[in-house]
C-alpha cells in the first residue's frame, strides 16, 4: 500500500513545471558556480524547500480530504516521505553528473573524498529537514505550516553564526582533520536516515489525530 501511494504522490507533483524548474535550477548552481560541490548541497536546499510541495498540492487538489475518505491507512500516506527521497536522490544524481561534467570542461580535477563529504552533509541536512517539517505538515497541514519550510536553513545557519561567535569552528576544523572519509560519511548517512525516521515516527501519531 505504501508503496502505491509513492507512485500516486509522485505523479501528482513531480512532473510538474515547478518541480522541472528546481531540478534545472540545481543543474545551473553546477555549471555557474566553479566551486565543486556547490550543486550537491543546492539539491539538499532544494529538497528540503520540495517536502511542504506535496502538501500544497494535496489541498489545492483537495486531495488531503480524499485520503479521509478513501480506504488508505494513515501511515500509508505518511509514506509520502519514501517520495521525498526519490526527489532527493534525483536532485542528487542531476547535481553529481553536472559537477563531473562541469570539471571536465574546465579541465579541473575533482577531489572526490571532499565531494564524498559534502554530499553526507547534504544528506545530513535532508535528514534533518524532514525530521522537522514532515511532523509540522502532517498536524496542521501546508496553509498553518508552510513557513516551516525555511526552519532547517535557519537553525543551521543560526548554529553556524553562534558556532563561529564562540570560537567553537576553529577547534572544530582542527579536530576534523584527523577524521576518517569512512567515518564521516557514515555519519552523514546516518543521520540522514535518522532523521527521516523520526519524521515518519513522530507524524503518524499526528497524523491519526487530524481531523480531515
Amino acid at each position: 500500500m505504501i508503496g502505491s501511494f509513492i507512485r500516486f504522490d509522485l505523479t501528482s507533483w513531480l512532473p510538474r513545471r515547478q518541480t522541472l524548474l528546481l531540478l534545472g535550477f540545481v543543474a545551473v548552481i553546477g555549471i555557474l558556480l566553479p566551486v565543486p560541490g556547490m550543486a550537491l548541497m543546492g539539491a539538499a536546499i532544494v529538497t528540503s524547500l520540495m517536502i511542504a510541495a506535496p502538501f500544497l498540492g494535496d489541498e489545492r487538489g483537495r486531495l488531503d480530504t480524499l485520503y479521509g475518505i478513501l480506504p488508505v491507512s494513515r501511515s500509508s500516506v505518511v509514506g509520502r516521505a519514501g517520495s521525498i527521497v526519490v526527489f532527493a536522490l534525483l536532485a542528487s544524481a542531476i547535481a553529481f553528473a553536472v559537477t563531473v561534467l562541469m570539471a571536465s570542461v574546465r579541465g579541473g580535477s575533482l577531489d572526490w573524498g571532499l565531494l564524498l563529504v559534502i554530499q553526507a552533509v547534504a544528506i545530513a541536512f535532508v535528514g534533518l529537514s524532514a525530521s522537522i517539517q514532515l511532523p509540522v505538515l502532517f498536524r496542521i497541514g501546508y496553509t498553518r505550516g508552510r513557513l516551516i519550510s525555511y526552519a532547517p536553513a535557519l537553525l543551521i545557519a543560526g548554529l553556524a553564526w553562534l558556532a563561529q561567535a564562540i570560537g567553537v569552528l576553529d577547534g572544530a576544523q582542527e579536530a576534523a582533520v584527523g577524521v576518517p572519509l569512512p567515518l564521516v560519511v557514515g555519519l552523514g548517512l546516518t543521520l540522514g536516515a535518522l532523521g527521516i525516521a523520526v519524521g515518519v515516527l513522530v507524524a503518524v501519531p499526528l497524523y491519526r489525530k487530524r481531523e480531515l
